[in-house]
């Protein structure tokens, strides 16, 4: 995304922002020597920039805080007036038969006593609050919506291999390493045994908006 923004930005810089000490580190080595990208560890509840920017732009990376209010406060704080916003998360009802799936594997005798303590990370809102939290934080122009994008997969190991890889991280974690890849072959069973499609039925919160003067 860094690459695609500097390619719409020829006179432009870009400062990138991610929580993962790995993400940043990796960035780092792929700007190495790119003047104008800067890359920092930061996380979005307590953004801080040294001058407000022209534009935020995020991809899936909202559903993971669970603070909206404090969030968009944040984000509105950083841009110039007039500044715009452009995002998109996962929203309401995203990946739920994946959801159910992962609930109900969580509760089998062999995997239960793993998740007792388990908290979810992940938070899916929908379009009209989103869009009232924005216009709270200092935002106009404010437009949020919601659309489906099924992703299918050719077959259930490879669904089992996704959900393990992009759906699962924070489960696994609390598996021990024998019982990963069981946990994602069962979670992705189920999915596909919904309808007999090894799919996952993602919804997008998009957003576009403007930082009021």
């Amino acid at each position: 995304m860094t690459e695609l923004l500097l390619a719409k930005l020829p006179e432009g810089s870009v400062l990138a922002i991610d929580g993962s000490r790995a993400m940043v580190e990796a960035a780092r080595r792929r700007f190495a020597g790119e003047p104008r990208v800067r890359v920092e560890r930061q996380d979005l509840l307590s953004l801080e920039v040294e001058e407000r920017v022209d534009l935020i732009f995020s991809t899936a990376t909202f559903h993971w805080i669970w603070d909206h209010d404090r969030l968009f406060e944040n984000l509105a704080r950083a841009l110039k007036p007039g500044g715009r916003l452009v995002a998109q998360c996962g929203g309401e009802g995203n990946i739920s038969r994946a959801t159910r799936a992962t609930k109900e594997t969580m509760k089998e005798e062999r995997f239960s006593d793993y998740f007792v303590c388990w908290h979810d990370d992940k938070y899916y809102a929908d379009a009209g609050t989103t869009a009232k939290r924005l216009e709270a934080a200092g935002f106009e122009e404010v437009q949020t919506w919601l659309h489906d994008e099924i992703a299918a997969f050719d077959s259930v190991d490879k669904l089992a291999r996704f959900v393990g890889t992009i759906v699962l991280g924070g489960h696994l974690k609390e598996l021990p390493e024998e019982e990963q890849l069981p946990f994602a072959a069962r979670v992705a069973e189920k999915v596909a045994g919904v309808d007999g499609r090894p799919a996952l039925d993602y919804v997008r919160l998009n957003m576009m908006a403007r930082r009021s003067a």
